[in-house]
């Protein structure tokens, strides 16, 4: 009988021990992705309905996120999911709730992380911006995330919004350079989500001042601006 090759074996083992490993991997990302599936369940029906997650809505999806990032911690889709959920946590507590202030920068943790594991998205960018304004710190790294945002999303409607969104909150306090990137994602914005910009612009009621100072705008088709 012929002998097998010692090098035979190992090939064998080795071949089988990545096999299973792959397995393994596979079942986790299932398991993780079922985690993920409840949360996102529980997200979506309260964003169709047009309302905030209860609380109990909030923790469910929390627990099922941390669930699923212990099961798979390099995937930034988990870590930005429950970093929106921690910025509903806050939204729900009143005004000023130093609880709330804890929650945000837990959501701004989560961000930076997601951040880290896809640098190129302008999703996690723009909410670093949006949390830092919410936190009140406008400092280098609000205008970091705010020009990374602007220059990875251009063909995103949605990171559009949220630039226009921080932008016209913080107008008055807005950098030059910061302030030509938040107009060209207004630009950018306006053919297709004027009627949301024209939202935006009644709630923090700056147009006026960004219309003084972007007459490039004027007239726009879309009442962002008064016609001269």
């Amino acid at each position: 009988m012929d002998r097998v090759k010692p090098e035979r074996i190992a090939f064998v083992a080795v071949s089988a021990g990545l096999l299973f490993a792959g397995i393994y991997a596979a079942a986790l990302g299932g398991l993780a992705d079922a985690q993920y599936y409840n949360a996102r369940t529980i997200l979506t029906a309260a964003a169709q309905a047009k309302r905030l997650p209860a609380a109990d809505e909030l923790a469910s999806a929390q627990a099922s996120l941390l669930a699923a990032h212990e099961l798979e911690p390099a995937n930034p889709l988990f870590v930005e999911q429950r970093a929106r959920v921690y910025e509903m946590q806050a939204l729900r507590l009143p005004r000023g709730d130093p609880a709330a202030r804890g929650l945000l920068r837990g959501a701004l943790e989560d961000f930076r992380a997601a951040a880290l594991m896809r640098p190129g998205s302008p999703y996690a960018w723009a909410a670093i911006a949006a949390l830092k304004l919410r936190l009140d710190e406008l400092d280098y790294e609000f205008y970091g995330a705010l020009d990374r945002a602007a220059r990875y999303g251009r063909r995103e409607p949605a990171v559009q919004l949220a630039l226009a969104d921080v932008g016209l909150a913080a107008w008055r306090l807005l950098a030059q350079p910061a302030k030509l990137l938040v107009l060209d994602a207004m630009a950018l914005a306006l053919p297709r989500e004027g009627a949301e910009l024209r939202r935006l612009a009644a709630a923090h009621g700056t147009l006026p001042l960004v219309c003084e100072d972007a007459p490039q705008l004027r007239p726009d088709g879309l009442g962002l601006c008064v016609r001269n």
